[in-house]
């Protein structure tokens, strides 16, 4: 095995092998087991960062290993480009989760249960990225599910857990199985599992094409949250302890955004894509309009951030159905600006509830004055979000924006950036209601250093990835070659 495929395993075999060791003997560790979790994640990202270097090289070669060769099925890992962006985004938020958890959870005999599972969440979407087969990439597929579920129900913050991870998990369950048929169907024709492999069988069978496309367009759909399948996720992020929201909210949905780049948008042609170009517009104005009409008029505070992940993850499947240069770079940015800005967000609502014990928005007000170093890192997600200039989101909305005029459907490219503007409309509410409106003088509790050191770096981060997209972008260009044969509208 050659150093470069040492690195690459270890960026995942870590995370598992780590959180192996957590359950077995965690308990007798005490404290020392969050911070094993953090350095852990910590590490998998410089392994990670240590591959980048044999990606641009061009040198990276998949690794393979025989499972069941009599029916052609290898077990595979890769990371290329496509697959870059994606475990980039992942690799980040699962450390500003395992910071902001430091201090949040209380000393039990269960929290290295817990920073286990969080790891093992992790290594289930690194795992979905890194697969190059269908058998790991289902088996990954599952298993961030199956841990975010027992997070769920073992540490949900109401009485109400058990119900609302048996809903998250029946729905998200049925938007894996849709993927599953998609696989079978190709698995049925081809004899083999490998990705390389499977391009090459969808093409035998262009009379399933339209099939198989909407398989994995539902499928995703629903991991994505979009509307009419979203109905999961407010509950489920509002319940959610709040360093699994942030792991849910910035890292878990932009695995259905990997899933349509890597199947459909990979194994189709722009021909063959084209037939569905037109239904994801449709759905990403929906999913936008939707999620950010309901924001506007939620009250509880986490619920509104939540329901912002829904419009924006409407922004993202207009960008991906214009089937654009611009638009496919401009969607998977707004999935790294994207997981930034949605776990700044969220640590500032965890921030806002540890300190007042509120969640309900009409009961908070007057934080402007007895929290400025909150409001600033408010301000600054709440700016980002609404996509203003140098801050992150606005590049990556600017290439959305623009796509959908080089499409036939102005109408809907119009309606795009118009619906932008009911962002503006419930991102400017949550700030007025809660730091600038009038708010009864009340003891605030103390915050977590750990809660404030998460909130503070990706406020920078907001800031400087904003202000200097070239490098992101520059990476993300590279995974056009794998996408609809490279053939691209500027």
């Amino acid at each position: 095995m050659s150093t470069p495929e040492r690195i690459k395993l270890s960026v995942l075999l870590i995370k598992l092998v780590v959180a192996i060791v957590l359950l077995v003997i965690g308990r007798y560790m005490g404290k020392k087991v969050k911070w094993l979790a953090l350095a852990t994640s910590i590490l998998s990202l410089g392994f990670f960062i240590a591959y980048i270097p044999t990606l641009q090289a061009g040198l990276n070669t998949p690794f393979d290993l025989d499972y069941l060769p009599l029916l052609g099925i290898r077990l595979s890992l890769n990371i290329d480009w496509l697959s870059f962006p994606f475990l980039l985004t992942e690799e980040f938020v699962t450390i500003f989760a395992m910071i902001y958890a430091l201090d949040y959870l209380k000393n039990d005999n269960h929290n290295h249960v817990f920073y286990a599972l969080l790891l093992v969440f992790s290594a289930g979407m690194s795992g979905t990225t890194m697969a190059n087969d269908i058998f790991l990439f289902y088996f990954f597929w599952e298993l961030m599910l199956i841990a975010s579920t027992l997070l769920l129900v073992n540490w949900g913050e109401t009485e109400k857990r058990t119900a609302i991870a048996l809903k998250y998990f029946i729905i998200t369950h049925l938007g894996s199985l849709l993927v599953l048929i998609a696989f079978i169907l190709i698995y049925a024709q081809s004899g083999v599992d490998n990705f390389s492999s499977l391009q090459a069988a969808v093409q035998m069978m262009p009379e399933r094409l339209p099939l198989i496309g909407a398989l994995f367009l539902l499928g995703f759909g629903v991991k994505m949250a979009l509307v009419p399948f979203h109905i999961w996720l407010p509950d489920t992020h509002s319940e959610a302890p709040m360093p699994v929201t942030i792991m849910l909210a910035a890292a878990m949905l932009s695995m259905g955004t990997y899933g349509i780049l890597r199947f459909p948008m990979s194994f189709l042609t722009m021909q063959q894509m084209a037939i569905f170009s037109l239904p994801m517009m449709i759905g990403g104005v929906v999913s936008e309009l939707y999620g950010a009409i309901i924001a506007l008029v939620e009250t509880d505070i986490k619920r509104i951030i939540a329901y912002s992940s829904v419009s924006q993850m409407g922004y993202i499947l207009f960008g991906l159905g214009t089937l654009t240069f611009s638009g496919v770079v401009g969607a998977t940015l707004h999935v790294i600006y994207h997981a930034i800005v949605k776990a700044l967000l969220f640590c500032c609502v965890g921030w806002i509830i540890k300190a007042t014990g509120k969640r309900d928005i009409q009961t908070i007000g007057g934080l402007g004055k007895t929290m400025p170093f909150l409001s600033v890192c408010m301000m600054l997600g709440a700016l980002a979000i609404a996509g203003v200039p140098t801050l992150a989101l606005f590049n990556s909305e600017w290439l959305i924006f623009s796509s959908g005029f080089q499409t036939p459907y102005l109408s809907l490219a119009i309606l795009e950036v118009l619906g932008s503007l009911l962002t503006v409309a419930y991102i400017l509410r949550f700030v007025g209601k809660c730091f600038f409106a009038p708010g009864k003088s009340s003891t605030l509790n103390p915050v977590p250093p750990s809660m404030k050191i998460a909130t503070a770096s990706l406020s920078v981060l907001t800031v400087v990835t904003g202000l200097f997209p070239e490098p992101l972008f520059n990476y993300v260009v590279n995974e056009l070659p794998f996408i609809l044969g490279g053939g691209w509208v500027r």
